[in-house]
């Protein structure tokens, strides 16, 4: 077992592809209790067909305000008090910068932003959580440091990284830890957005392995930092942002 995750109760956001999906399937390996949200009915009970163990539970709802209240409510009376949330679900439009409207940026903050800063108000309120034993892990992106053509998206999830590492400082004394998780590439239904950018699939391939000398990352991958930071391995990390890039990021 890669980490135990035995008693744990999670609440995954995204998780009808991608990162979520691996990372409910991995947690629930891990000995996890898992609430998987997302907005495709179908694909959730795909994921949840996919997990190990019994006792999960899909809950399929889009993330409005309204929602979410509900989301937590219903989480937390099906399986107890949760003691983790990794959100993974997010958005993103691939556009120049002078083609992006503010109805854009507010659509993809609502989702990479917003939810995650309301599911976290929820959970922590009175009775939702497990006191001085919760992890909360927020998948943002190596975007938020910049990324041509996509804005928006960095900006959201560079919010992202700031609104963790805000919350780490301000819940440290109730043992409550907040860390992100950044990937650059991975094998995803989203990644497929950035063939746009390039002329041809030759020049797209050429440039992801000039890039990523150890290969497109897999969403196990990211996956496996996650199970990291809701273990009992990581009790003393919080405020973290840890960047599983391939090789993106290194210089």
């Amino acid at each position: 077992m890669l980490f135990d995750l035995t008693g744990r109760k999670v609440l995954i956001t995204g998780a009808t592809s991608g990162i979520g999906r691996a990372t409910a399937i991995l947690m629930s390996e891990q000995g996890a209790l898992c609430v998987i949200n997302g907005r495709n009915e179908d694909r959730l009970s795909s994921t949840l067909a996919a997990m190990q163990g019994n006792g999960h539970i899909a809950i399929p709802k889009a993330l409005t305000e309204d929602s979410i209240r509900e989301l937590v409510t219903e989480s937390v009376a099906k399986i107890g008090p949760l003691n983790g949330f990794v959100h993974c679900a997010g958005i993103e439009k691939t556009l120049p910068f002078r083609n992006t409207e503010i109805k854009d940026l507010r659509d993809i903050m609502a989702i990479n932003l917003e939810a995650y800063w309301e599911i976290t108000r929820q959970i922590l309120k009175r009775h939702n959580h497990d006191a001085e034993n919760t992890s909360i892990v927020a998948i943002s992106s190596v975007a938020a440091s910049g990324a041509a053509g996509k804005t928006a998206y960095s900006a959201s999830k560079g919010a992202l990284i700031s609104l963790t590492k805000s919350l780490a400082a301000e819940y440290a004394n109730k043992r409550i830890r907040f860390n992100c998780v950044c990937p650059a590439y991975v094998d995803t239904p989203m990644l497929a957005n950035m063939r746009k950018l390039y002329r041809t699939e030759e020049d797209y391939i050429d440039s992801l392995v000039k890039k990523h000398p150890f290969g497109i990352g897999r969403p196990e991958d990211v996956a496996g930092a996650v199970a990291y930071l809701l273990s009992d391995a990581s009790r003393w990390v919080t405020g973290t942002v840890m960047t599983v890039d391939g090789g993106y990021g290194v210089r």
